[in-house]
């Protein structure tokens, strides 16, 4: 046997031998992912997914997909790839979410008004509508920041921001840069602000 020949028969070897010891890994991968998928439909709760595949950010409750948001305003277009990029490590599919931040809102009807609404419905006033958000901030433990923006139809309340955390996310803009922004409807923007709590789970896919 010549030596290429040789050469040929050893790195067709190593290529089937490669494949075959990386199919554990890939099998306990899709057995992970398998098992995330099923612990998120038997909680029954509202829940994110990030696909790189599709390019896509949908809310899903138990199987059933609320809304898939793929396109934007154009004004702040969400690069799904690098949002992904952040989320670590890499081998987890499951994230939680550490802090929903509400930034700028649209008063709607004060407490008075509403206590008196939710006395003559029988309605737990904490269900009613207080303020539009406008724009808020969804921080994931381990992973990235995502600012959240609609369009409002009145002059907007801006929140103040005390100024040590000024000073933290000025400092923070030195560093790699780990905030994202989507700009989307008035319907999007307030159903995530209001399902969306501390420690609820996102589902990364890469």
């Amino acid at each position: 046997m010549s030596s290429k020949s040789l050469s040929l028969v050893l790195f067709v070897v190593v290529v089937i031998t490669n494949s075959v010891l990386a199919q554990p890994d890939s099998l306990r991968r899709e057995w992970k992912l398998l098992a995330a998928q099923n612990e998120l439909i038997k909680s029954n709760n509202t829940y994110l997914v990030l696909d790189n595949r599709d390019q896509s950010f949908t809310l899903k409750l138990g199987s059933a997909v609320v809304w898939v948001l793929k396109e934007d305003s154009g004004t702040a277009k969400l690069n799904v790839t690098s949002l992904i990029s952040k989320f670590e490590p890499d081998t987890t599919f499951l994230f939680a979410i550490s802090n929903l931040r509400l930034m700028e809102y649209e008063p709607r009807f004060p407490d008075t008004l509403l206590k008196i609404v939710s006395e003559a419905m029988d309605m737990d006033p904490s269900l009613l509508q207080r303020e539009i958000p406008v724009a808020f901030e969804i921080k994931w433990r381990n992973g990235p920041t995502l600012l959240v923006h609609s369009t409002p139809e009145n002059q907007p309340v801006v929140i103040k921001v005390p100024w040590r955390e000024k000073l933290g996310k000025w400092l923070d803009s030195f560093k790699e840069n780990n905030a994202f922004e989507v700009q989307t409807n008035r319907e999007i923007a307030l159903t995530l602000y209001r399902v969306l709590k501390a420690g609820a789970l996102t589902m990364v896919l890469r």
